[in-house]
C-alpha cells in the first residue's frame, strides 16, 4: 500500500511539474536561439533602460538584456520557468534581472522603455492597446515572429545563420523574423 502511494504522489508531482512548465495559453515554450537574441538586442541602447520580456520563457531574453546595461524584467504565467530564470540570473550574478509570476496582460507596465515580446497571434493582438495605453512615447517594443497587425514597423529583420536555419512557424512565418516598433 505505501509503496503504490508513493507511486501516485510520484506520478502526480510529476504531472504538476511538467503543467507548470508548459503554463501559459497566448504562446507555447519556444525558446528564442540565443545568438539572435544577442543580434536584435545590439541593435538596441539597453545601457541603462528598463527593458520587459513579456512571457519570458526561461529568461534568456531577459538575462541578455541585464548583460547590456538594462534593467531587465521578465514576466512569465509558469512559476517553475521562474524559477529556472532567477536561478540562472543568480548563478550568472545579474542583479539587475527580476522575474515576476503573473499573467502580462494584468501586470503594470509603465515603467518599461523597451519590450520584447514572442507571442502567438491572439497574444500579440490582446496586447496592442494594452502597450499603446501604458507605455511612454518613444518607447520601444519588439516582437518576435508575431506582428502587430495595426502598427506600422521602423524596421523589420531577419536574422539568419548558416548553422541554425530559421524555423518556420506558420505560413510566411520565421522565428528570426523580428520587427522593431516606436510609441
Amino acid at each position: 500500500m505505501e509503496i503504490t502511494l508513493i507511486i501516485v504522489v510520484g506520478i502526480l508531482f510529476g504531472c504538476l511539474i511538467g503543467l507548470s512548465w508548459f503554463a501559459g495559453s497566448d504562446a507555447p515554450f519556444v525558446p528564442t536561439k540565443t545568438n539572435r537574441i544577442k543580434k536584435i538586442l545590439k541593435l538596441i541602447p539597453l545601457k541603462n533602460k528598463v527593458f520587459y520580456e513579456l512571457g519570458s520563457g526561461d529568461g534568456r531574453v531577459v538575462i541578455e538584456a541585464a548583460k547590456m546595461g538594462a534593467q531587465a524584467f521578465g514576466i512569465e504565467q509558469s512559476f517553475l520557468r521562474i524559477l529556472y530564470s532567477k536561478f540562472i540570473a543568480s548563478r550568472l550574478q545579474l542583479s539587475n534581472t527580476h522575474f515576476i509570476h503573473g499573467n502580462i496582460f494584468k501586470q503594470n507596465l509603465s515603467a518599461a522603455q523597451v519590450v520584447f515580446i514572442f507571442l502567438l497571434p491572439k497574444g500579440v493582438e490582446k496586447l496592442e492597446s494594452k502597450l499603446k495605453k501604458e507605455l511612454k512615447k518613444g518607447s520601444l517594443v519588439i516582437t518576435q515572429t508575431f506582428h502587430f497587425k495595426n502598427w506600422k514597423p521602423l524596421k523589420k529583420i531577419l536574422i539568419t545563420d548558416k548553422k541554425e536555419p530559421n524555423t518556420f512557424l506558420g505560413p510566411n512565418k520565421k522565428e528570426g523574423e523580428f520587427y522593431l516598433y516606436q510609441l
